[in-house]
């Protein structure tokens, strides 16, 4: 066999030395170059010695193993010429083109113009496979890497704990929804379920800040609406505009009796009892985190007690919106009545199931979680901090004029600088809880005498802290009087809250408390002593006993 090169033709050609391989070199000499090389085989039917050399080269070339495209020292593309239909039909497979000759006109120069497009078209195809490979290859290494850390910050995450069971699914290897659980100082439990706009890695980077001041604040034993600002302050900064959070975070304290939630954007959590009872759905009250500049954010919580019977379920809208195989969403009602199924805490696993089989084979599109709290003692050992050598009795006082009131929330001031003495430092959340209820009393009704009739409705809440800002930002005249006394000796604390405003019917609230917005009243009343309204209600006076 003679091998040629036509190099300003681009063709590598292989024949037997025959009449034919002449005729056809001198037709392939006319040819224009092209940009790939093809390789032509010029076999004569004749030469059979010849033909069987070709064809078991063909056949072992084919049996190797192959290089990559980009590699390969010799054009894959083969073109085979000759005169005799049994040549073509042994080297049927064996080569991309077959032209038996004589060929009609003009088919030589179509057929290897065909041939080195299709040469093109594999060598670009080759080398965007490679491409494509290395980058997959890369971004396989950062996932690892993200996954590493995302590991590393979410390993004090306390999903083990005994008392909540949980159900993450994530439609990708990372989940848009976030699951957090901590311990506080106190033996009280801390519990936050978050929804990040959309799934998979870019929602997930805000569990990174997210997780970190919560556990971080948990330590602390800070409270519920500390956190949640905190929160909010942390990812308005970090988040684009058109990505924000929905968050369920809630405070279980040590006995198991008292409940501090707060709730931005996600789904009712579901209150139940141990027969599967819906008692009560605890609503949104507040935008979701990341929406909201620290000026117009509402960190307001609310508190109930509960019984060592009730249970509390959290859950992303991906549950609800769930797409069963049948192409029905599950919705919020057949949620309620799973649980009212199977109501106890080892009938979580019949829940699952049910969710599992309802789902079928139908592929996820949003992230699942959900997760159940037994409303119980915790069971967790209260922090003991190092010993005193007693605490100084003192007196605090702040007189908060117009000024401070619309640009500072002073609560947190306060309670900020109480905790650090370490006589009150495990009473944080339960003396931020009864100032702050008690200050917001003394602005909103006092002040800027607001209606609590308004949160009859969800509709309602959101026009009453609409008319809570714009009345507050318009606000001329008044002020707050702050004043906390402690006896160092009776480790009780004084607290009196005065404003300048017209008075309130505080009585008329205070029977109100079953409601929504009546709450904060009733949380006083069972955790204070000497609770009592002076001056048409233009001044409270209530003592805690450490």
């Amino acid at each position: 066999m003679i091998e040629v090169s036509l190099a300003e033709n681009r063709l590598k050609v292989i024949h037997d030395g025959s009449d034919l391989a002449s005729e056809v070199l001198d037709a392939l000499g006319k040819l224009p170059a092209g940009p790939a090389t093809i390789r032509v085989l010029i076999l004569a039917g004749a030469n059979s010695e010849a033909c069987d050399t070709i064809v078991e080269s063909l056949q072992q070339e084919k049996a190797r193993p192959r290089r990559r495209r980009t590699e390969l020292l010799e054009p894959p593309v083969i073109l085979l010429i000759t005169d005799s239909s049994r040549r073509i039909e042994q080297c049927q497979g064996l080569v991309n083109d077959l032209i038996l000759w004589p060929e009609p006109a003009g088919l030589l120069s179509h057929r290897v113009q065909v041939l080195r497009h299709w040469q093109d078209v594999r060598l670009e195809l080759g080398m965007t496979r490679d491409a494509l490979a290395w980058h997959a290859n890369r971004i396989d290494r950062e996932h690892q890497l993200v996954e590493h850390i995302f590991r590393n910050a979410l390993s004090r995450n306390y999903l083990d704990y005994p008392n909540v069971k949980t159900y993450l699914t994530p439609v990708s290897k990372f989940n848009g929804d976030l699951c957090l659980i901590a311990p506080g100082p106190l033996g009280n439990i801390y519990m936050l379920l978050a929804d990040f706009t959309g799934h998979g890695l870019a929602p997930a980077t805000g569990a990174l800040p997210l997780s970190q001041a919560f556990f971080a604040m948990s330590d602390r034993g800070v409270s519920v609406a500390e956190m949640v600002t905190e929160f909010n302050f942390r990812l308005n900064r970090l988040l684009p505009a058109d990505m924000f959070c929905a968050c369920f975070l809630l405070e279980l304290s040590a006995n198991g009796e008292r409940v501090t939630y707060w709730n931005g954007g996600m789904p009712p959590a579901l209150l139940f009892d141990c027969n599967g009872k819906i008692l009560d759905r605890l609503h949104a009250q507040h935008m979701a985190l990341g929406v909201l500049d620290e000026n117009d954010f509402d960190s307001r919580v609310t508190t109930f007690r509960a019984s060592a019977d009730i249970s509390i379920a959290l859950y992303t809208d991906g549950v609800i919106e769930l797409l069963g195989h049948k192409l029905e969403f599950l919705g919020g009602e057949a949620l309620e009545s799973l649980l009212k199924r199977f109501p106890e805490p080892e009938e979580f696993s019949e829940v699952v199931r049910e969710l599992e089989h309802f789902r079928g084979e139908q592929p996820l599109h949003d992230d699942l979680s959900l997760a159940i709290l037994q409303c119980c003692p915790t069971g967790l050992d209260e922090v003991k901090s190092a010993s005193e050598d007693g605490s100084l009795p003192f007196v605090f006082e702040s007189e908060l004029e117009v000024s401070y009131l619309q640009r500072l929330e002073p609560v947190s001031h306060i309670v900020n600088s109480l905790s650090k003495l370490p006589s009150l430092r495990s009473h944080r959340t339960t003396i931020y809880l009864l100032l702050a209820e008690a200050y917001n009393n003394a602005l909103e009704h006092g002040l800027l005498k607001l209606d609590s009739n308004l949160k009859r409705s969800p509709e309602g809440f959101a026009q009453y802290y609409q008319l809570r800002s714009e009345r507050l930002s318009e606000l001329e005249a008044g002020k707050v009087r702050i004043r906390i006394r402690f006896d160092a000796d009776t480790e009780r604390l004084e607290f009196t809250v005065t404003d300048n405003g017209e008075g309130w019917e505080t009585e008329l609230k205070a029977a109100q408390s079953q409601q929504s917005y009546g709450r904060g009243l009733e949380l006083l009343k069972q955790l204070c002593r000497e609770l009592r309204w002076q001056d048409d209600g233009r001044e409270v006076v209530f003592t805690y006993q450490l």
